[in-house]
């Protein structure tokens, strides 16, 4: 309770988080449900995988270009207004993709509408979540964060029960009407009555004395510079110059990008060792629920300042990079699940606290413009780089490689991290 009484959050923030919890669901049922239809879509489409995967591609690049508008967007519209659009267009694009007859018409639907959806949504749900929450925030976002968590336990054999029941069209049908759900997150935030991202002195892109601006003797090379100012205000392109951004952003798009290659490389990895698709689903399985555990337990030691989130994050990095690089040593099935179970658990640690760091270093009033760079940053690293690990194996006809490179990856964000915390902890001592 705060001095006025007001609880930590409240109502809005209660909304704050189940919005984020609910991006996070409808993300993995989007994945899941595009990997687990990828071979019905090639018997229907006629399309080789690349193709496939192009599309997945293209989703994802769409997602990092949307995402520096969306801080605009929210100042200008509300961030439930906004939100309430994007789910529908996330749900929009699952169900007119149910009716298309070709691998063109389906690309078009996700990149167009559930692209521009995610790209959003993504950045106002997190943004929202950072203005609501002060003394609680670290809990919040754990809580918020298990959507990923109990969507990866429980959608792939859901998915699969849907497309076996309701064939392929039914099953996208199913998939859209889940993510509409985020539509109604938006209608929450909305109704309660909190515009929590408020245009805060931004400039409109076109103000209310133009017409007295264009009567004006101003040179236009001095109008350009004007328009480009505004424009980089509204974009919120000064982040770009802080150095605190860009190293929060290695440390974030590090992870992201190692995980990511983790979730593609770890069930080849697994049965190049002997054992069985069913085996690495079990070892994921486990580890989902530590990954559940570890992002609600991570918020209450936070909070309650029990152990600090530098700490944890460096533990987390280290956990992270040493797994990895050990992997290809390890042969035995307990060994193997312990691996998998500390990496989702240092992934869940690093998902959670990067957000609280994120909001400390950089401030309330630039989380939307950080998130939105930042996701566009994780794409194009995503598009340019994700290629390196089956590169190293096509040239080491082995997985291990791969994994010591990731491994060694991730332990390159010790260094920002440990420049963060000198310099903030350098600050409160001169304060």
């Amino acid at each position: 309770m705060d001095k006025t009484g007001e609880q930590d959050g409240g109502w809005p923030g209660r909304i704050a988080v189940v919005s984020v919890w609910t991006k996070g669901f409808i993300w993995v049922a989007i994945l899941k449900g595009l990997g687990i239809l990828l071979p019905t879509f090639q018997e229907e489409f006629l399309v080789q995988t690349w193709i496939l995967g192009w599309m997945s591609s293209l989703l994802l690049a769409t997602i990092g270009l949307i995402g520096p508008f969306a801080g605009l967007a929210g100042r200008h519209f509300g961030s439930g207004v906004v939100i309430m659009i994007s789910g529908s267009l996330i749900g929009g694009s699952f169900i007119a993709g149910s009716l298309c007859t070709n691998a063109f018409q389906l690309a078009v639907c996700l990149m167009v509408m559930a692209g521009t959806g995610f790209g959003l949504a993504g950045v106002l749900v997190r943004d929202a979540l950072g203005r609501c929450f002060s003394k609680n925030y670290a809990t919040a976002v754990g809580l918020a964060r298990t959507g990923n968590s109990i969507g990866m336990l429980t959608l792939p054999p859901f998915i699969q029960l849907l497309l076996v029941t309701y064939g392929w069209r039914g099953t996208m049908m199913i998939i859209g009407a889940i993510s509409l759900h985020l539509a109604v997150c938006g209608a929450l935030m909305v109704t309660v009555g909190k515009n929590i991202c408020q245009l805060n002195g931004y400039k409109r892109l076109h103000p209310e004395n133009h017409a007295d601006q264009l009567e004006s003797k101003t040179s236009f090379l001095s109008q350009c510079a004007t328009m480009v100012k505004t424009t980089a205000k509204n974009l919120d392109m000064k982040i770009l110059s802080n150095w605190r951004y860009w190293a929060v952003g290695v440390i974030l798009i590090i992870n992201k990008f190692a995980f990511d290659m983790w979730v593609i490389y770890f069930v080849s990895q697994i049965q190049s060792k002997g054992f069985t698709i069913e085996d690495a689903t079990f070892f994921v399985t486990v580890a989902g629920v530590g990954d559940l555990i570890i992002k609600i337990l991570q918020g209450v030691c936070v909070d309650r300042g029990i152990i600090s989130h530098w700490l944890l994050m460096t533990s987390a990095i280290i956990v992270g990079s040493v797994t990895y690089c050990a992997t290809p040593w390890l042969n035995s099935y307990w060994t193997l699940m312990s691996a998998a179970f500390l990496t989702l658990v240092s992934d869940g640690l690093l998902a959670c606290l990067t957000d609280v760091v994120t909001k400390q270093v950089l401030g309330v009033e630039l989380l939307a413009g950080a998130y939105g760079w930042l996701g566009l940053k994780t794409a194009m690293l995503r598009i340019s780089m994700g290629f390196i690990p089956g590169l190293i194996y096509d040239i080491s006809g082995s997985y291990d490689a791969s994994f010591i490179f990731l491994g060694l990856l991730r332990a390159f964000p010790l260094l920002p991290l440990t420049l963060l915390r000198y310099f903030h902890n350098k600050n409160e001592t001169n304060q």
